[in-house]
């Protein structure tokens, strides 16, 4: 706190006292957010840890069932596992396989780059089994989406890109046009 002397009328000095500092409260906004962020982390690490307990556990029942197997020499057979069984483990593996191998990073990036000032990304369906990815966009006119669609086949990722589906907005003053298309991914070597 800083204290200066003002001078009134007259010789008489009163002294005016003051203070720049703010007290310090926590705003129970920020206390209430920062919990959330806590319990959503620890929900987050909770749901890892059981996640990789899974894969643990299947990896040694695909390992368990692999060394069977090879011993009987009959592949893929084995007394901990039915047939069912075993066919499902190696379908929701080939599945697991099938996700991973999706060019998630080459789509993003080229459906990014292809959109420029005149579309606008509002979401992103893909399909794996059929290779295909569902674009929803918005643009300013359909001149702007039949640009977009240019740019998304010239886009080394993409094959074909067709537009589904097209409504212009009619209560919103710059009458955008809402888009829907569908682009085939190429398969990456």
């Amino acid at each position: 706190m800083n204290v200066l002397p003002l001078r009134c009328a007259g010789d008489r000095m009163s002294l005016l006292r003051l203070d720049f500092q703010q007290k310090n409260r926590i705003p129970p906004l920020g206390v209430g957010v920062l919990v959330l962020a806590v319990v959503v982390l620890v929900l987050a690490a909770v749901n890892f840890m059981n996640l990789n307990d899974q894969v643990e556990s299947l990896e040694s029942k695909a390992s368990q069932a692999q060394n069977n197997g090879s011993r009987r020499g009959a592949p893929g057979r084995s007394p901990a596992f039915g047939g069912g069984d075993l066919a499902q483990e190696i379908g929701n593996a080939n599945d697991v396989l099938r996700r991973l191998s999706v060019p998630w990073e080459e789509l993003f990036r080229a459906v990014e780059s292809a959109g420029g000032r005149q579309a606008t990304l509002l979401g992103l369906e893909p399909d794996i089994e059929r290779h295909q990815v569902k674009i929803s966009g918005e643009a300013k006119n359909f001149k702007a989406i039949m640009n977009y669609i240019v740019q998304l086949e010239q886009q080394e990722v993409f094959g074909a890109v067709y537009l589904q589906s097209h409504e212009i907005q009619q209560k919103d003053p710059d009458k955008p046009v809402r888009f829907s298309l569908l682009a085939t991914w190429k398969e990456i070597p």
